[in-house]
């Protein structure tokens, strides 16, 4: 049988301490939680479909040296948990997207507000599930997920007032 003895200097490879996954997940840089509401500006009117989305896609988090060794993650947007501003939210499994001609407001991510307000904190938190690799080699999934929470925007529930014209 033969017996193969390891050379001075390199690396004990029975001595390579395990690298956490869930642990170094925490220290990926996600990206950021912004929210986009239509109608623009700041203001929207009371009983009409106030519509939310955001940018989420998949990303891959720059290499991390975790002991010498190269640590990959690969996010996925999991769920988006939408605040209203006036203590309600919604969570949904899409980004949505923003309204074009011909859609139903009800097709997309909205809430429709039942009385006027001024500065309403909306946000967008945004959770992420990731996968990782050790070295280039594919690790799977990491236990549990990380949550990216957005920054609020003002917004301002307004009524409209009709007014006749000549």
């Amino acid at each position: 049988m033969d017996q193969y003895e390891q050379c001075p200097g390199d690396p004990d490879p029975t001595n390579t301490p395990p690298v956490d996954p869930r642990k170094e997940l925490e220290r990926v840089a996600l990206p950021e939680a912004v929210i986009t509401v239509q109608p623009p500006d700041g203001e929207t009117l009371v009983n009409l479909p106030t519509i939310f989305s955001t940018q989420a896609q998949t990303y891959t988090a720059p290499p991390l040296d975790v002991l010498g060794q190269q640590v990959v993650f690969t996010l996925t947007p999991e769920t988006f948990v939408w605040h209203h501003g006036d203590g309600t939210q919604q969570t949904t499994d899409t980004a949505g997207r923003k309204y074009q001609d011909g859609d139903e407001p009800t097709d997309l991510i909205h809430h429709m507000y039942v009385k006027t307000a001024q500065d309403l904190p909306v946000s967008v938190d945004i959770t992420w599930s990731a996968t990782w690799t050790l070295n280039g080699e594919a690790q799977g999934a990491v236990d549990g997920t990380v949550t990216k929470v957005g920054a609020a925007q003002q917004l301002d529930v307004l009524e409209a007032k009709p007014t006749l014209v000549n």
